[in-house]
């Protein structure tokens, strides 16, 4: 019996003594694995923060060089929309160059017709006392030589027909001259 008790004692002993190392192998294994798991979030949080800039610092990039490219066609439109611009400004230059220059060509006109109106008048009322004088002196002329208009009309026609036919005469007369010459 004491060799069962002593058994006993041992088996009780064994099971303490592995219960003892086996709890102190398991909390060494479970302090091992806690630090491990901390071990792994902290690499984790870390990767995951190198991860996190990578993509902040990536889309800080991206958005610096669309807001470049966006810069650039910003400015592009508004050198285009300022060429139309001073397209648009010498145009309407062109345009109010040309009006002024219709204003003053159209004053000039006017000017002008003012000026050939009154030459008109003028020259009508000159005509006017022209064709009294001229009537006044036929008048004269006419109680002088005693003859009507048609009648010293009639002579001067005749009187041109005498001196055309004595100049075709010698026109003649040269010709002939100048043919046996």
């Amino acid at each position: 019996m004491e060799a069962i008790i002593a058994g006993a004692i041992a088996l009780v002993v064994g099971i303490i003594a592995g219960k003892f190392l086996f709890a102190k192998n398991t909390t060494k294994k479970v302090e091992d694995a806690e630090q491990q798991a901390k071990k792994i979030v902290s690499d984790a949080q870390i990767t995951a923060e190198n991860l996190k800039k990578e993509k902040l610092l990536e889309a800080k990039e991206k958005f610096v060089q669309q807001k470049a490219e966006h810069d650039k066609e910003v400015l592009e439109k508004n050198r285009r929309v300022n060429d139309g611009e001073a397209r648009i400004k010498q145009k309407e230059q062109g345009i109010n160059q040309k009006l002024e220059n219709l204003d003053k060509q159209a004053k000039d006109n006017d000017t002008i017709k003012e000026n050939l109106t009154r030459q008109i008048e003028v020259v009508n009322l000159k005509r006017t006392e022209l064709e009294k004088h001229q009537e006044e002196h036929i008048r004269r002329l006419e109680k002088i030589a005693a003859l009507t208009a048609e009648e010293a009309r009639s002579q001067l026609i005749e009187s041109l027909r005498q001196e055309t036919q004595t100049r075709a005469l010698a026109m003649q007369q040269e010709i002939i001259d100048d043919a046996f010459a």
